[in-house]
This record gives structure tokens, C-alpha cells and sequence, in this order.
């Protein structure tokens, strides 16, 4: 199985441009500058660890312009492996009156705070 990465990087300020044109580099899927604590994202692909590490340190760690990068590992599964949450069914046992927002017990006609009638 393939394994994917979020490659988060630093660069020299004002610089970023230049890296996002590694799209050329074999297994970059993604590149986009963005704002925040770092200047831009990729995304890659890689056959194994071995490989994914090679193109991150051989090719993207030595950019001139790459000041730090920070690595995110995907974690793939398959759907079967995917539990689905079994929906719970809730009983309403109270709920606020539409007036003066007290809770009131379920199946009353009047609230008894504030006198509100219950259509």
C-alpha cells in the first residue's frame, strides 16, 4: 500500500513560490503556499517509508530556500475496517418553554412558570 504525506515547510520569507514549483518532483501530488506558521504544504506519495524519507531529505530538505519541514504520516485503512456508529435513539423527557425558556416535563399543557399554553 502507498504510502501518503503532509509535508509542512518553512521557508526564507517570500520565497515559497519557488518551492511550490517542486509539483515536478516525482511523487509530489499537491503543493500550495498557505498562511500560518508555515509557508507551504505537499503532498506526496511513495511506495514505502524508504522511499517517501529519500524524497524528503534528498530533494525537499535541501532546497536552498527550505528553513524546516514537519512531516505528517496518513495512516490508511480500508472501509471494512470502518465501524459505523450505531445511531442512539433519545425519549424526550423535557424541552423550554418557546416564553420564558424553563424547562418543562413532557406532555404538560401549561408552563408552570410563566403560564405559557402549549398548542
Amino acid at each position: 500500500m502507498p504510502v501518503i504525506a503532509f509535508v509542512l515547510v518553512r521557508t526564507v520569507p517570500g520565497t515559497s513560490h519557488e518551492l511550490i514549483a517542486s509539483r515536478k518532483i516525482r511523487g509530489v501530488k499537491m503543493a500550495h503556499s498557505v498562511f500560518g506558521r508555515y509557508d507551504a504544504v505537499l503532498v506526496l506519495t511513495a511506495k514505502d517509508l524508504k522511499e517517501l524519507s529519500k524524497t524528503i531529505y534528498e530533494v525537499v530538505e535541501r532546497h536552498p530556500n527550505v528553513v524546516h519541514t514537519e512531516t505528517l504520516i496518513a495512516m490508511p485503512y480500508s472501509l471494512s475496517e470502518v465501524k459505523q456508529p450505531v445511531e442512539k435513539q433519545y425519549r424526550i423527557v423535557s424541552f423550554h418553554c418557546p416564553s420564558c425558556h424553563n424547562l418543562v416535563e413532557h406532555g404538560s399543557t401549561i408552563c408552570p412558570f410563566c403560564g405559557y399554553v402549549f398548542q
